[in-house]
């Protein structure tokens, strides 16, 4: 078993860097590696190892049946490199199976994954601030061509929004008050900029945020939660001209977006508001775009000929779509969703949809124990996130949505009395 221990640690650590550096590591294959070894391992210890069997792992095992399936299709068409690369949409929700390694330490590993949000406002506020004061940093690549710095701002709000939960919920704690406070203004500061530039990471922040707001207000914690509000006027004070003093320097993929407070204001009322977008053309292009091709997948696989079997692995949609965005070329149109249905048919779609159903069925039972909310809305913020972004589909949000799933799944198999306690009557 000193070998698991070695891989929880290597875990751990694979899930900190990307949650401190995201898209600057995203091609170095860290989490493909974490993914062979934990297959080894898992298929070493199977026969020792408990595993939640249920609905959501049943649903899974087929979609993961025709993915192989749909693997050997793609590679007698197209380059066997892009085949396995599309494969992964689907082929790393395996980490919910490796995560059953860790079942009698899941309390650790997940306490380990807190731990690491501990560092995450001071690291990723250092990096804005080493972005506004050396612009030319942006150049330094690590690997690939992506610059080491760069974060996706819709995944930067789904781990905030994390931290926040953590932070309400007692489980990440700062003996300092005045660190505390420190941290809030950070915390805050990063949303702010974060709600600059990706809309559907806000989207994902703030409906979560609500919703698991809305079921704690019985639980044991919801009075700790009321203390913070006595935070924020204070908060806002301070992080609102930090926000400002920010210079980044914009890509073209942005839509020209800019740190300011119109710009954050247009942001958010265009969530709600349609009107709000079409007065700003970059945000009403990247909703054009976005919309125009989800209506040509649902178009030929609805009603078209790829109904059955979708377009496959190994094809770039947005080539085969006729798509182009600022003059790239992606693999997936912004949405994991519809990416199932472009690539696999409208009846896998359905399995898709009944896989999400299955999931986050238990957030609306009357007895909720509080891990399994606070994992189950971590859960929602990605796949949110997800839909508007091409996130599941790459190792950076991929990797912790399915290895949280496991823990979140070993939660419900267990479902200790006294956790339950702590949460029921949520409802």
């Amino acid at each position: 078993m000193e070998g698991l221990a070695l891989y929880r640690y290597w875990f751990v650590l694979v899930y900190g860097c990307y949650l401190y550096f995201n898209k600057g590591i995203a091609y170095t294959y860290l989490t493909e590696i974490t993914w062979a070894v934990g297959i080894l391992l898992f298929l070493r210890h199977f026969k020792s190892l408990k595993i939640a069997w249920g609905k959501v792992l049943g649903v899974l095992m087929f979609l993961l049946l025709v993915n192989f399936i749909q693997m050997l299709r793609g590679a007698a068409t197209f380059s066997l490199l892009d085949v396995i690369r599309d494969s992964f949409i689907l082929n790393y929700g395996c980490f919910i199976f490796i995560v059953f390694l860790f079942w009698k330490e899941r309390h650790q590993l997940l306490a380990q994954i807190t731990e690491l949000y501990r560092y995450f406002p001071i690291i990723l506020a250092t990096t804005y601030l080493i972005r506004t004061l050396f612009p030319d940093i942006m150049q330094w690549e690590l690997v690939g061509d992506i610059p080491f710095l760069l974060y996706k701002n819709g995944d930067m709000a789904v781990h905030l929004l994390i931290a926040v939960m953590l932070i309400l919920t007692g489980k990440l704690t700062w003996e300092n008050p005045r660190v505390a406070i420190f941290n809030y203004i950070l915390l805050f500061y990063l949303f702010l900029i974060a709600a600059t530039y990706n809309r559907g990471g806000t989207l994902a922040f703030l409906v979560t945020l609500s919703f698991f707001v809305y079921r704690s207000r019985r639980t044991e914690w919801f009075d700790k939660i009321k203390t913070y509000f006595k935070y924020i006027p204070l908060v806002i004070a301070l992080a609102i001209p930090l926000y400002l003093s920010t210079k980044i320097k914009v890509e073209d993929k942005e839509y020209g977006r800019q740190i300011g407070l119109s710009q954050l204001r247009d942001n958010i009322v265009s969530i709600v508001a349609k009107d709000a977008a079409k007065s700003n053309a970059g945000l009403e292009g990247n909703v054009t775009w976005r919309l125009l091709w989800w209506g040509n997948i649902i178009d030929y696989t609805f009603a078209g000929p790829y109904f059955w079997q979708g377009k496959g692995l190994g094809v770039n949609l947005s080539v085969d779509d006729d798509i182009k965005v600022e003059g790239e070329e992606l693999r997936s149109p912004h949405n994991f969703s519809m990416t199932i249905l472009a690539r696999y048919g409208v009846p896998i779609f359905f399995v898709w949809l009944l896989f999400l159903f299955f999931v986050f069925q238990p957030l609306l039972k009357k007895n909720l124990q509080a891990n399994q909310l606070l994992l189950g809305c971590a859960l929602a913020a990605i796949f949110i996130n997800a839909s508007f972004d091409v996130s599941l589909e790459g190792p950076m949000m991929a990797f912790p949505f399915w290895s949280l799933m496991g823990i979140y799944l070993m939660e419900q198999a267990e479902e200790p009395q006294a956790e339950v306690l702590q949460a029921e009557s949520i409802s």
